[in-house]
Parts: C-alpha cells; structure tokens; sequence
C-alpha cells in the first residue's frame, strides 16, 4: 500500500491545472477525430475531468467507446449519483485546466467550441500508469461526448450546464 505521502503527491499532481489541460486535450482531439472536425462543446468539456480522474469511475469505464454512455450509466448508476458533486467540486479545477491549455497553445476556444491545434503526445509509461489510463479513459469520454448533444450528456449525468 502506498505511504500517505506518496499519495499526496499522487493527488497533487492529478490536480495540477497542467495535467487537467492534458487530459482536456486527449478527450477534445478524440472528439474532432471522431465528428469529422467538429469540435467539442464549451459545455462539455466540463464533463470530462469528473468522469476521468475519479479512480473508481475511470476503473469501471469500458475500453472502447463502441458501448454508449447511456448504456453505461444504465449499468453503472452509482456514477451518476456521485458525478453532481464530483463536477461541482471539479469545476474550478477544469477552468483553470481550461485556461493553462489555452495559454500553452494545446486548446483553442471558438464560437463552435474547444479546438486542439494539434494531437497530444501519447503518455509514455515512463510518466506512470495512472497518466496513461487518464489519457486513454479521456479518449473514450471525448468519443462519447461528440456523438451525443451536450444537453443529453448532462441530463444523463443528472447535472446543468
């Protein structure tokens, strides 16, 4: 079992606002991919971070998108009720999240939503495991996001823009 220092370092580093953008940017790049060069709603992206960092949450996510989020929540309802106060609590977090990918050049905020000029760096098991499985995790979440309308993802995750 990890040392309680370690896990301090640990969750000190899932919320730093540049590990937030990263994570923003793998689920915003996997939308445009998969709508065709749409990009991800402003709403949206505020969907991402609570439905990525949550450990259990991330554990239980399916390794391909090919299964609906509809589907999902249908069998993991637990996630729905925690996800109002997990996105409440992640909010700031994501701003300035949102805020460091755009300064850094990685996000771009449009009239039709989030753009990524260009594709995140895949993680490398050299930065841990725990990194990898965010970014692949945010891939799914943003493949999910693009297909679905931002007001049914979050009438299905029971929260308001």
């Amino acid at each position: 079992m990890p040392s309680t220092r370690y896990r301090a370092i640990e969750a000190a580093a899932l919320f730093n606002p540049v590990f937030g953008a990263y994570i923003l940017t793998c689920a915003v790049n996997a939308a445009i991919k998969a709508e065709a060069g749409q990009p991800l709603s402003w709403p949206s992206a505020f969907l991402v971070l609570p439905l990525v960092l949550p450990e259990d949450t991330r554990a239980d996510l399916p390794v391909k998108a090919s299964r609906s989020m509809a589907a999902w929540l249908a069998d993991h309802p637990q996630h729905r009720a925690l996800f109002p106060q997990r996105a409440a609590h992640l909010t700031e977090y994501t701003r300035a999240s949102l805020r460091t990918g755009v300064r850094h050049g990685a996000l771009q905020i449009t009239a039709q939503g989030i753009r990524c000029p260009r594709s995140p760096r895949k993680p490398s098991i050299d930065h841990g495991s725990e990194v990898v499985d965010c970014a692949k995790k945010a891939i799914l979440v943003g493949r999910w996001l693009a297909v679905v309308n931002s007001a049914t993802a979050f009438t299905l995750l029971g929260v308001r823009p």
